[in-house]
């Protein structure tokens, strides 16, 4: 069995996720388009596993700083939830 990873040091967004996220985004499913492109061209996706997942969970709504238009959301650590 081999395994690849893609990691990212930086994808905790507490707030401003409306800047933040798409540009985040990008740099993400750049990667894993690259390596699921990769993986077809070489005939081995239909033989592979791919995994996308996170160290924790996330709150499942949004929250944030502020009220009303100043709010900045984001989601907070939820230790009993994850995304995969």
């Amino acid at each position: 069995m081999r395994v690849v990873e893609l990691y990212d040091s930086d994808w905790d967004h507490h707030s401003n996720l409306a800047n933040s996220l798409p540009r985040k985004c990008k740099d993400v499913d750049r990667p894993m388009s690259a390596l699921i492109s990769d993986l077809k061209e070489r005939g081995m996706l239909d033989d592979t596993l791919v995994i996308w997942a996170g160290e924790f969970g996330r709150t499942p709504l949004a929250h944030g700083i502020g009220e009303g238009e100043k709010t900045n959301p984001g989601r907070d650590h939820h230790k009993n939830a994850f995304t995969v």
